[in-house]
């Protein structure tokens, strides 16, 4: 008999709601202006450090801008390819699964991770991301004995599975191999 599959997220019905974090942008947006509005202030009044200020600003708003033209590129992408049903699907047992850290931090390290089919699938609690990254350990719904069918679009800036539907039979599977946050798997 087919394990009963529950959907846990899904994005897939409704593509329009991924989109770009904006208020994370503009954190950055706004410490841009204010830089330029300092180096600004900085060369017109003199101060002693209004040749350094200026390439620091420059430096910040042409860095910030191509990582934010990135990610908005690679979210509208993706979101084009729920759209036109472009989406990647495979479905089995846990080869491994690493519980992320609840808080996030500020490394790779501590995102939740396992493996299916081969294919590995890793997010964290702290990221900014325009699809699933709930982890176990701050209620999320995968654990190591589930089934699970995901549904994914693979990011072309990032290179990482963005998981956009994902649908779990719990308790169906032996345990998978745990492997300790922080440690490889």
């Amino acid at each position: 008999m087919a394990p009963a599959f529950q959907t846990v997220f899904d994005l897939t019905g409704q593509p329009d709601i991924i989109r770009p974090a904006y208020w994370f942008i503009a954190i950055f947006v706004t410490a841009g202006i204010g830089l330029a509005g300092l180096a600004w202030l900085a060369f017109r009044k003199r101060w002693r450090w209004r040749r350094s200020l200026p390439i620091f600003a420059a430096a910040w708003i042409g860095i910030c801008g191509y990582v934010i033209v990135t990610d908005v590129r690679d979210t509208a992408h993706i979101r084009a390819a729920v759209k036109l049903g472009h989406v990647e699907k495979t479905e089995g047992c846990l080869t491994y699964f690493r519980p992320g850290y609840p808080t996030g931090t500020k490394t790779k390290a501590g995102n939740e991770e396992w493996s299916l089919n081969g294919l590995v699938f890793s997010y964290g609690a702290g990221e900014v991301r325009p699809a699933f990254h709930s982890v176990s350990t701050g209620e999320g719904p995968v654990r190591g004995d589930s089934r699970v069918r995901v549904y994914f679009v693979v990011s072309p800036a990032y290179g990482r599975r963005e998981i956009v539907k994902l649908e779990l039979a719990s308790h169906a599977c032996p345990m998978a191999r745990r492997v300790d946050t922080f440690d490889q798997p």
